[in-house]
C-alpha cells in the first residue's frame, strides 16, 4: 500500500484595500479637550458641596443655640433674667463651636413669666444670623440667612416674676 499525501494548494493572500480619501484618524488634543471640559465642572461641583455644607452646618449650629438659650431662659427665676441668660448662652454656644455666623440677633418671649405659677407656660427664643459664603473654596457672593427657633416649657409650679 502506498499512500503518497496530494500537495496543498498555495495559501490565498487577502487583498486589503483602502477605502478612497479617507485620512486616518488622529487623538492628538483630545486630552486637552477633556481636561477644559471636565475640570471646570468638578471644581464647580466641589465649590456647590462646600457651600452646601456650610450652609447644613450654620443652620444646625443655630439650632442648637437657639435650644441652648431656649433651655437656659426657662431656668431664670424671672421675664428679664431668662433674656439676659438666653443671650448669653446663644453668644457662648455659637462662640464655642466657631460658627460662620456673623452678627447674631436674638428675640427672647420671656411672657410665659408673667402667668401665675400652676399654668403651663413656655419661653421661645429666636436666633438669626448671616452666613457669608465669600470665604469658600471658590468665593461666591453674598449671604444667606441661617435661623433657629426653640421654645422650651417653665416649670408648672414655681414661683414666676416678669
Amino acid at each position: 500500500m502506498n499512500l503518497e499525501l496530494a500537495p496543498s494548494p498555495p495559501p490565498q493572500t487577502p487583498i486589503l484595500r483602502r477605502p478612497l480619501l479617507r485620512r486616518p484618524r488622529d487623538d492628538r488634543g483630545a486630552v486637552t479637550m477633556e481636561l477644559v471640559v471636565v475640570v471646570p465642572g468638578m471644581v464647580l461641583l466641589i465649590a456647590l458641596m462646600t457651600a452646601g455644607w456650610r450652609i447644613w452646618s450654620v443652620r444646625a449650629q443655630v439650632q442648637d443655640a437657639a435650644a441652648a438659650g431656649a433651655r437656659a431662659a426657662s431656668l431664670a427665676t424671672s421675664g428679664t433674667a431668662a433674656q439676659a441668660s438666653a443671650r448669653e448662652v446663644v453668644n457662648a454656644d455659637l462662640q464655642a463651636v466657631s460658627s460662620a455666623c456673623t452678627a447674631p440677633a436674638v428675640v427672647v418671649d420671656s411672657s410665659g413669666f408673667s402667668t401665675p405659677a400652676g399654668t403651663e407656660a413656655h419661653t421661645r427664643v429666636d436666633v438669626t444670623c448671616q452666613v457669608a459664603l465669600s470665604d469658600l473654596i471658590v468665593a461666591v457672593p453674598g449671604f444667606i440667612k441661617a435661623e433657629g427657633h426653640a421654645t422650651s416649657r417653665l416649670d408648672t409650679f414655681r414661683e414666676r416674676r416678669p
